[in-house]
């Protein structure tokens, strides 16, 4: 059986739902899908729930499902995953966060969570914390720069927990919250006590740093609190490349996104952020389909490239920003498709999850599939949109099942039974 090299794009938070702003319809019913009409004509399309129906993913869990795990039985928390994506290495047993440069008053009040998005000076603030820190109670307190705003925490020692409640409050106008354990423990009454030390410290320490002075000179939000959200204890699993039931020998996720990255860390991805890539609205694309096909070259088994961008636009609301990333994902696409022999590749364009814009948040929407094959039963669409995917001959996936129809198509999937 021939073994095909697969290729999937993604476009975070691709998926929507009208928008009264466009007429009541998606971005996916304006874009233009002229740079891909061909290759979209001859695939097949459908819909795919990165869980299930009714359950809201994130990008994590979208992705594990993506790349075959069910996150249901498998979820360590978001943290791990942004650790490790930020460039952590963890150890069993470690306590990881996900966290948010931010914006507070002086009654810790958050006046932004993101502190203007754009925090230029982040890797500076971060190696200001590190240098400051150290350890709190004999447990130490390591913070990685992600991408723009945000940040890891990994906190090691012994006796510790992931069973303890977020610092962000999820919301502007509002009290930065403590830290509590979510059950009787006494490893989560001191996780607890210890995550609300570090808060304190590192507002006492941003306040006073010059770096926030000369924001606030240029008239920038001061990056002068770290919120904390998603906490989980690193756990292990199984990479692509040791799975019994597919054949993947080589495979690369091109990504700027620190979760993105951990994620795929985990599966036993080689990561690749290209250069030009920010993980933002602003990232140069086309360098990661520049290096996507170097790796098609290099006979990687599976390449994966990420687009993040879709996703902020949706968050912010920004109804223009999404269409215009989208049209650049499709050129994305194309460019790929353009370079590769269409013959021995699987081609997929897809979303991790739904992230409508007048909900600027994740929904259990279900996400609109495209999968090339040579030998795919083709729909003969003209565009990949929510309404559109209904009738597609994929039907609708869910969780899991995705993964297994791209390594059937690649001649990757080890027959079940006799």
């Amino acid at each position: 059986m021939l073994r095909k090299q697969v290729i999937v794009v993604v476009a975070d938070g691709l998926a929507d739902r009208p928008v009264p702003k466009l007429g009541y319809r998606t971005p996916l019913e304006v874009v233009d899908f002229s740079p891909i009409s061909d290759l979209l004509s001859r695939s097949a399309i459908g819909l795919w729930d990165p869980i299930q129906p009714g359950i809201r993913p994130g990008s994590d869990t979208a992705h594990l499902a993506l790349f075959g795990v069910n996150p249901l039985n498998n979820y360590p928390g978001r943290g791990p995953f942004e650790a490790i994506g930020a460039g952590a290495v963890l150890m069993p047993g470690d306590i990881a966060f996900r966290g948010n440069f931010a914006t507070v008053d002086n009654n810790l009040v958050v006046v932004d969570r993101r502190a203007g998005r754009r925090v230029q000076e982040a890797e500076q603030l971060v190696r200001y914390i590190n240098e400051n820190i150290g350890e709190i109670d004999g447990v130490r307190v390591e913070v990685y720069h992600a991408t723009e705003h945000r940040v890891a925490v990994v906190f090691r020692g012994e006796g510790l927990s992931d069973a303890v409640s977020d610092t962000d409050p999820h919301a502007e106008g509002v009290k930065v919250l403590e830290s509590r354990p979510l059950k009787p423990d006494p490893n989560a009454e001191k996780t607890a006590r210890i995550v609300n030390t570090f808060t304190r410290k590192v507002h006492e320490l941003l306040s006073n740093c010059p770096l926030n002075a000369e924001r606030v000179r240029r008239g920038m939000p001061p990056a002068n609190i770290v919120l904390l959200r998603g906490a989980g204890k690193m756990i292990s699993y199984p990479k692509l490349t040791e799975r019994k039931d597919v054949s993947i020998g080589k495979a690369v996720a091109i990504s700027a996104t620190a979760l993105v990255k951990g994620v795929c860390a985990l599966l036993g991805f080689e990561v690749v952020t290209p250069e030009g890539a920010t993980g933002g609205v602003d990232s140069d694309l086309m360098s990661k389909a520049r290096v996507a096909v170097d790796f098609y070259r290099k006979g990687y088994d599976l390449i994966y490239i990420h687009i993040k961008g879709t996703d902020s636009a949706s968050h912010d609301g920004n109804v223009e920003a999404k269409i215009e990333l989208i049209e650049k994902s499709l050129k994305v696409l194309s460019y790929i498709a353009d370079r590769v022999n269409l013959e021995q590749v699987v081609l997929t364009f897809l979303g991790d999850h739904a992230t409508p814009l007048t909900i600027r948040d994740h929904t259990s929407d279900p996400v609109p599939v495209m999968v090339y094959a040579s030998d795919v039963m083709a729909d003969n669409m003209v565009k990949l949109t929510e309404r559109e995917a209904r009738r597609g001959t994929l039907g609708r996936l869910r969780n899991v099942e995705l993964f297994g129809v791209l390594m059937d198509y690649s001649g990757r999937l080890e027959k079940f039974g006799a």
